[in-house]
Parts: C-alpha cells; sequence; structure tokens
C-alpha cells in the first residue's frame, strides 16, 4: 500500500516539557470546558480552582502541577463587573486583560468569520504575555467557537485554539453556559456534561467537561461539580460555600457546618428536646436556617418530631451513641454482684 504524502512532522510544535495542571485530569495543551447555569457561579469557583492550581495544591485529592502562570481573559461583562469581585475575595492575583474594557478593540471583528475569530483570540492572549507553561482562562469561550449549535464550524474552531494553546504551550480552561432546562426533570439530559449549550462538537473536540450544577438544578442541598476526561471514569463532588460565598468542600461549608451545630443540640441519648432549647442552642444561626436544617435532618433520618416543638434523635441514631459501661462510672462497680 502506498504511503500518503504527511505534512504534520512540519506542523507539530516542539515536544512539551511542562507538567499537566492536573495529571490524568487537565493535561498540558489542552482545551478545557468549565459550563452551568448563568449565575451559578462560575467565575467564583474559577477563582478557587486558579487559585489551588496557581499554589500547586491539591484539587478533589489529586495532585497538581502549578503552572508558570496564570492568565484570565474577560471576553463579556468586563474585568469590574466580572471576575475581579471574586478573584479578590479568593486573594488571587493574575494576569488580566479585558475585551470589555480596551477602548481599542473592535467588537465588529468577531462576527461570523471564524477565520478572524482566530485571530482575534491569538492577539488577546498575546496581550497577556504569558510565558510558555501557563494556564489561560477564557470566560467565555463561546465567543471564539462561532456558531455554537453548528457542528462543524465549533469542531474547526476548537481545533484552531488547540493548535495556538499548542503552539504558545499553554493550557486553556473556557467557561461555557448551560442550555435552557426544561421544568420538567424527566425531559432533562441525564448526565450533565451533555446540558453543555451547543453541539456535541465542545465534548468530542475539546478535552476535559466540567459542569457545575446548583442546588436548584439537581434538587440537593449541596452544587455539584464533575470533571469528566475523556482517558478517565466521570467523578462528582459535593461543593458548599464559605462565609466568604467561595466555594470550598462541603464537608467544610457554612451550610455543611449549621447542620452539625443543628444535630448536636439535639441530645445524642434520645432525650427528647424543645424546639425553644435548640433555638437557644443555636443563636449564631438565622431561625429559618434552624427550621431549614431540622426539616433536612428529619428526612435524612437522623431526627424526629414526636410532638409539635419537640425533637429527639431517632431510635438507630441513640443505639449508635456509645453508652458509657457502668465500670466507667462507678470504680467500685462489680459486674458479678448481684445488687
Amino acid at each position: 500500500m502506498q504511503n500518503l504524502p504527511s505534512d504534520l512532522s512540519a506542523s507539530q510544535p516542539p515536544p512539551s516539557t511542562f507538567p499537566d495542571p492536573i495529571p490524568g485530569i487537565i493535561t498540558h495543551g489542552s482545551v478545557n470546558i468549565l459550563a452551568g447555569a448563568s449565575g451559578v457561579g462560575k467565575t467564583c469557583f474559577l477563582a478557587w480552582l486558579l487559585t489551588q492550581l496557581k499554589a500547586g495544591q491539591p484539587i478533589f485529592g489529586h495532585e497538581t502541577n502549578a503552572p508558570t502562570a496564570v492568565g484570565y481573559v474577560a471576553a463579556d461583562r468586563g474585568w469590574e463587573g466580572g471576575g475581579r469581585y471574586w478573584f479578590d475575595k479568593a486573594g488571587l492575583s493574575v494576569k488580566v486583560y479585558s475585551l470589555a474594557d480596551d477602548p481599542n478593540f473592535v467588537p465588529t471583528r468577531l462576527r461570523n468569520k471564524l477565520r478572524l475569530v482566530n485571530e482575534v483570540l491569538r492577539q488577546t492572549i498575546e496581550k497577556l504575555e504569558l510565558p510558555p507553561g501557563s494556564l489561560v482562562a477564557l470566560d467565555p469561550i463561546a465567543l471564539f467557537i462561532g456558531s455554537l449549535n453548528d457542528y462543524h464550524a465549533a469542531a474547526v474552531a476548537l481545533l484552531e485554539i488547540r493548535r495556538l494553546c499548542r503552539e504558545r504551550q499553554l493550557t486553556l480552561l473556557g467557561l461555557a453556559h448551560t442550555a435552557k432546562q426544561k421544568a420538567d426533570k424527566k425531559e432533562r439530559y441525564m448526565r450533565l456534561q451533555d446540558r453543555i449549550n451547543g453541539s456535541g462538537a465542545q465534548l468530542g473536540y475539546g478535552d476535559t467537561q466540567m459542569y457545575l450544577a446548583g442546588p436548584d438544578e439537581t434538587g440537593k442541598k449541596h452544587y455539584t461539580f464533575l470533571w469528566h476526561p475523556h482517558t478517565a471514569p466521570a467523578q462528582e463532588f459535593q461543593l458548599g460555600r464559605n462565609t466568604e460565598g467561595l466555594f470550598v468542600p462541603w464537608a467544610t461549608s457554612i451550610e455543611a457546618v449549621n447542620e452539625a451545630l443543628v444535630y448536636d443540640t439535639v441530645p445524642a441519648d434520645g432525650t427528647e428536646v424543645s424546639l425553644a432549647a435548640i433555638l437557644i442552642g443555636c443563636d449564631t444561626i438565622a431561625r429559618a436556617t434552624v427550621f431549614r436544617r431540622l426539616n433536612e435532618l428529619i428526612i435524612k433520618g437522623l431526627i424526629e418530631r414526636p410532638f409539635e416543638g419537640v425533637y429527639r434523635r431517632t431510635a438507630a441514631q441513640v443505639m449508635e451513641y456509645p453508652k458509657p459501661h457502668p465500670a466507667d462510672l462507678d470504680p467500685d462497680h462489680d459486674p458479678h454482684t448481684v445488687h
């Protein structure tokens, strides 16, 4: 069989000497998508994610490699009206370029001309002056893909974006929106990544897909974060927020801490306690929050309400409560002595 001519050797970027930001999850030179509904907190989550990456700290139990630098492109509302608030909250300092804040940028250059759009992205990234091995967040990436519902156009755009990243030895994280969700949950896509707005080309021609879902979307009390690389199984993680409004693992969130505080006001030995006593014990929490946590604890089967305004732990929870041995209470106690 005759070998077909190939120009791959001339078109390939030089071999990378930079480690993957999150080995097995986000690889160096890749184009990744972080999606979620408008207002769910994608930029807030991004601030936490980039803070962890920049410091080389673990993310959801995965070791990370700090990029040489981190950049952020604000392509919609501008820096002051968008990312700066959450980046400042997180104490994160990054190189920033904002299309909306640049008086010399001509928006009409982005009108449905894919080749020109790609050139605009190249010039935009160049303005950040990032060294090789950096990570850049593009918020949002849709502006540089063109027609999201055109599979061919989206695929070509992503191929060009990846080539640009590899030429400049960068890793890209693009923020994206979810499609409008129907009220009937039975008519929604089962997998979170399938809810990303646009054609399947974003999933097929992109690298790792990530999705942030709010409680109103999943029906759960926590936020759900998913990442799904092409080369590893999908993983989901539970998130909440701290007192600053920043995302944190659910176990350390203000919601989980409040629930634990409410639960601890109900005696572990099964003794009944009044609602008034619970409110006094939870005086640092709003009354509405106390009621909400009590109802959630009832649904989870941890406590019950035998009478109006009275609560106690369920029998199963009382049985799990470690009761002291008589010898621990009375050192002179002889278990063989009959009284």
